[in-house]
């Protein structure tokens, strides 16, 4: 299982970085329990989510500091990909890919763009590290096998824990006395959007 034990956000957040990685959801998806109608949920709110964090990401990239710039740009293409594999997954699945969003989901999405145009970018570099870390940790728990293996591999590949591990450095290189409170923001938002996704 992949670990980010090291990181002085993760190690400061105490209780709420287990709250971000750890939900009902995820064990059930581990154990391939979790109901298709629930799995549905997450997938729409998802692709909502991510369509918040490209627009985030994008403006993180046009404000990073020049040593930041080529791992937030690399992101933001890598998120554009995953919109287009989200679209044909809501297709296959029969599911609306014009949905609207959960509060909670809007709630999160809210507070990326308004933290993109009013913060720090330091503590922008520490929110993108919060969220993509949150993703790695919390699927980094379930084995890729069963029905969701292709979702599960997405968030546990290499390729994206080595990229979660330069945003990390990132953080460290550019500190800010700002990124453990916006940091454990994210961790509070994880909870919420999994409890969301779980609950309905």
């Amino acid at each position: 299982m992949t670990s980010f034990d090291q990181s002085r956000l993760v190690r400061g957040a105490g209780e709420l970085w287990k709250q971000g990685t750890e939900a009902a959801f995820l064990d059930a998806v581990r154990d391939a329990s979790l109901p298709r109608p629930a799995f549905d949920r997450w997938l729409v709110q998802d692709f909502l989510f991510v369509q918040g964090l490209t627009v985030f990401a994008s403006l993180v990239a046009a404000r990073a500091p020049r040593d930041a710039q080529r791992v937030t740009i690399q992101g933001l293409a890598a998120l554009n990909d995953e919109l287009d594999w989200f679209e044909d997954n809501l297709e296959q699945r029969g599911l609306d890919v014009h949905p609207s969003p959960h509060p909670v989901c809007q709630r999160y999405t809210d507070y990326l763009l308004a933290s993109a145009y009013g913060k720090p970018v330091e503590v922008l570099l520490a929110i993108f590290f919060g969220v993509e870390a949150a993703y790695c940790v919390g699927w980094g728990r379930c084995e890729p096998k069963g029905p969701y293996a292709e979702f599960i591999e997405r968030w546990t590949s290499p390729a994206f824990i080595k990229y979660v591990r330069v945003l990390q450095g990132l953080v460290d290189t550019h500190p800010h006395p700002d990124q453990q409170a916006e940091f454990d923001e994210v961790m509070r938002l994880e909870h919420d959007f999994w409890e969301m996704t779980w609950k309905e």
